[in-house]
């Protein structure tokens, strides 16, 4: 079973979305509102089993308000060429996974400052309002046998503080998204 750290999922067609929806967690998560995006990363850690094809991780900005307005938008993340940047994971990797490290492209970085932008006005005109990452593996496919005790999939964020990777999503049990139907779970690389 997947847990998810302080929140609950938004999409629900997603194949794995972990989101957040900024209560307080027991492990802080980066602002969606304050975090610089140049410096947001994405780690997955997971079965060496699972692809992730390139551009095949999406993260998802977004804000709600209480009448269910939203900002969101979603980018495709790419891997950071940088194998020095999985080393702050390293202490959080469990026997079968290896890590990826994703971030966003430098124009989604601009594209996304403008909808922090958008975001703070909300909040600066005292709107209640909860932002929120969410982060989809829908494009994600198994290149392995069966999943039965296959490591699970661990889904941790980093922001521009010094404070490191937190989980957003964790243990999420491969064999469990390969047993869903077809569309709403993870598909086999060769079908």
């Amino acid at each position: 079973m997947s847990r998810l750290i302080g929140s609950a999922a938004l999409v629900p067609l997603a194949l794995v979305s972990g989101c957040s929806l900024f209560a307080p967690a027991p492990d802080p998560l980066p602002s969606p509102i304050a975090t610089n995006p140049a410096a947001l990363r994405i780690a997955i850690l997971a079965p060496e089993a699972l692809r992730l094809p390139a551009s095949g991780v999406a993260l998802t900005v977004f804000q709600q308000d209480p009448a269910g307005k939203t900002i969101t938008r979603s980018y495709d993340l790419v891997a950071v060429p940088d194998t020095a940047e999985g080393q702050g994971v390293a202490t959080r990797i469990k026997p079968g996974q290896v890590v990826h490290v994703l971030r966003l492209r430098p124009g989604d970085a601009l594209d996304l400052r403008e909808q922090q932008g958008d975001m703070e006005a909300v909040r600066a005109a005292g709107g209640d309002v909860r932002p929120g990452f969410s982060v989809g593996l829908e494009k994600a496919c198994w290149n392995g046998g069966g999943a039965e005790g296959a490591a699970p999939i661990n889904i941790l964020i980093k922001g521009d503080d010094d404070s490191g990777f937190h989980p957003l999503v964790a243990d999420i049990d491969v064999a469990q998204l390969l047993a869903r139907p077809a569309g709403t779970g993870l598909k086999s690389c060769h079908s």
